[in-house]
């Protein structure tokens, strides 16, 4: 099974509280968020932000180039159905991270724990490699 098959099975098979992940709030996540101040123009990315609820919070905030990038659809049709029409005001990505080619840069790149499932060197450098050049100086 590949990686993509896995992940979307775990969102197919298992409730979002079902998964060591969840979070209801993400205070640690929006705590360092609040450690800069940014616009609310500013390009934000949640790689694999999933059906993550700090999507839910930039929303609320009014952020208005938001960007979520996971490697699993299934976890981002979860995110789509739980925000309803909200789901519009973001720009979702159905990709693995190792292969995202952004197309902009971001002001604010948030990974709470896709990172931590790259295993191999290749992998870890790819990431490293694309998020150096997609976050802004």
């Amino acid at each position: 099974m590949d990686l993509k098959d896995h992940w979307n099975n775990v969102y197919s098979t298992k409730a979002e509280t079902e998964v060591s992940w969840f979070q209801n709030y993400p205070k640690t996540s929006i705590e360092f968020l609040d450690l800069f101040t940014l616009p609310l123009s500013a390009n934000i990315i949640d790689i694999g932000g999933g059906d993550s609820h700090f999507v839910d919070v930039l929303i609320d905030r009014g952020y208005e180039n938001i960007w979520v990038l996971d490697i699993s659809a299934k976890a981002i049709e979860r995110a789509k159905e739980r925000l309803g029409e909200r789901a519009n005001k973001v720009n979702w990505i159905a990709c693995d991270i190792t292969e995202f080619k952004p197309e902009l840069k971001f002001d604010f790149w948030h990974d709470r724990a896709a990172f931590h499932f790259l295993t191999t060197e290749e992998q870890i450098y790819k990431y490293v490699n694309i998020s150096e050049d997609a976050i802004k100086s």
